[in-house]
């Protein structure tokens, strides 16, 4: 599907069979790599962490500062693999908050792949790792840093050029992290390999895309929401008669029907705003929905960041 180049590096990492030491040995030093260019430059900044239990919906998100003695490893071993779903965020952050605000300048690009193929990407990504049977995250080394803004209109330029899931190219977007396991019940908690990796800093970039699709400005305003001021199906009832049918189901839900989680929710956003809905009605549907907790768990950063995107798209804020 894409070409393989396996280096020596994280050995651990590239499949099943390693000790736990050994594979939170490489996790450190696989993470160390992405962000040592970040440490050197200040000593102020933070790596970004969330875990999930097994069979839980809840996020717990962590944070550690990436001084000359970065200790991630001790938070690892915390959140064992085998109980734990472990993301991190690829992108650092100069307070310890995972908010767009707080991002540091980004000398990576990002994508969730999902089902696309690697190798249809341009530039091909550096890094490739498999989350479950037939879905890829990657991640470019660029030649040089550029800004939040900058750095996640070239990830949304890949993702919509070639394929992925488009509501990730935020900058605090989490991805798993490799060596870990993905425990979701649907796939039987595979392990989280490494596919492809390659040191060669990227000077090409992708072409961004036309200023009337990006909105980004609109986009990544943090909007503080309350997700608990309505009742899910108070809101629903409200608006009723301006929602489609299939609009009006989806809100209605109780577990998710359908593998395409990041479609459902852009349309219970949509819907909602079209039919005059404010952003705490729309935030407090959306926080209630199993589509959004299978996707995100118990994270507000990501319900504020998905619900801001989808608005920016089909309007703006009212």
């Amino acid at each position: 599907m894409y070409p393989i180049i396996k280096t020596s590096e994280f050995s651990s990492l590239w499949e099943h069979g390693a000790s736990d030491r050994a594979v939170i040995r490489d996790q450190v030093d696989f993470l160390t790599t992405l962000w040592q260019p970040q440490i050197r430059v200040s000593q102020d900044l933070f790596g970004a962490f969330c875990f999930k239990r097994r069979g839980s919906t809840k996020m717990v998100q962590e944070f550690e500062w990436l001084n000359e003695e970065v200790k991630i490893g001790r938070l690892l071993r915390k959140y064992d693999r085998h109980i734990w779903d472990q993301f991190f965020s690829p992108n650092v952050y100069t307070r310890p908050k995972r908010l767009v605000k707080c991002v540091h300048l980004c000398r990576l690009g990002w994508c969730d792949i999902d089902k696309g193929d690697p190798n249809s990407f341009d530039p091909l990504p550096s890094v490739v790792w498999e989350t479950s049977p037939g879905n890829t995250q990657a991640l470019w080394f660029w030649d040089r840093p550029h800004t939040p803004k900058r750095a996640s209109a070239f990830s949304k330029a890949l993702t919509y050029r070639h394929g992925g899931d488009k509501g990730g190219s935020a900058p605090n977007k989490l991805l798993r992290l490799p060596g870990s396991f993905n425990h979701k019940p649907a796939y039987a908690g595979p392990f989280i390999p490494l596919r492809h990796y390659d040191t060669r800093l990227i000077f090409k970039r992708p072409e961004l895309l036309p200023d009337k699709d990006r909105n980004y400005g609109a986009q990544i305003v943090a909007s503080h929401m309350n997700p608990r001021a309505h009742d899910r199906f108070a809101v629903l009832k409200k608006y009723r008669s301006k929602l489609t049918a299939s609009t009006r189901s989806l809100i209605r839900r109780n577990r998710v029907q359908a593998p395409d989680r990041s479609s459902r929710i852009f349309a219970m956003v949509a819907g909602l705003h079209e039919a005059g809905a404010t952003l705490e009605e729309i935030a407090s549907v959306i926080w209630g929905s199993p589509y959004f907790r299978d996707k995100y768990g118990d994270d507000l950063n990501a319900l504020e960041t998905e619900v801001s995107r989808i608005i920016a798209r089909v309007g703006g804020a009212q």
